[in-house]
């Protein structure tokens, strides 16, 4: 089993396209014909993204197909399709709701660069990556056991009872043995598995 495509952190996403989309990075297969083809570059268009701690604007780059003429945009994996909250947000709501804080008290006490959201945006955003999590949950294990084959499974008093849970822990051993994946969330992972699966360009 391969692993999934590189997956960014903000920071090295603004690092790495500063000088525009490395060419080692430009889609090769049309999303929309499906024809594998490199597609010419299309200009840009400027995306703010909220994270816990800050709000960055990045360039998303655009490209076209020569065969159907249609356009594509090379999205970030650090967050989802027509969406501005990074995982890092998302993932400090599951984290809450792990620790058993109710979702109305995290989305008065929550604060982030984009500030506070309510608490049906937080159920909201919990029933997708819920719902994705069963859908990945197979293939987001045997990912984990590909980077990190000797993992540590907590037994006794410590195994979690949520598969969350076990996946924060599994994740924390991963961040602290491999200095790659140290910026790297589980949802991040998670979604970039799901995009590598379908093979989505937005």
């Amino acid at each position: 089993m391969s692993l999934p495509e590189e997956i960014w952190t903000v920071q090295s996403y603004i690092e790495l396209f500063s000088d525009g989309c490395p060419n080692h990075l430009r889609p090769t297969m049309c999303p929309h014909c499906q024809e594998a083809v490199m597609l010419h570059k299309h200009g840009s268009f400027k995306r703010t993204v909220y994270t816990l701690l800050e709000a960055f604007i990045i360039s998303i780059f655009r490209f076209k197909c020569i065969k159907c003429g249609r356009a594509t945009s090379l999205l970030p994996n650090f967050v989802m399709e027509h969406h501005q909250v990074a995982w890092d947000v998302k993932e400090e709501v599951i984290r809450q709701q792990l620790s058993g804080i109710a979702l109305v008290k995290i989305s008065e006490d929550l604060k982030t660069s984009a500030g506070k959201f309510s608490e049906k945006t937080l159920w909201r955003w919990g029933k997708t990556i819920r719902d994705e999590l069963r859908h990945s949950s197979s293939e987001l294990w045997r990912t984990i056991l590909v980077i990190l084959p000797h993992v540590e499974i907590p037994v006794g008093s410590s195994k979690p009872a949520q598969e969350f849970a076990w996946l924060f822990k599994t994740w924390a051993q991963v961040r602290s043995r491999i200095p790659d994946y140290m910026d790297v969330g589980i949802l991040n992972l998670l979604h970039q598995i799901k995009r590598s699966r379908a093979v989505t360009f937005g």
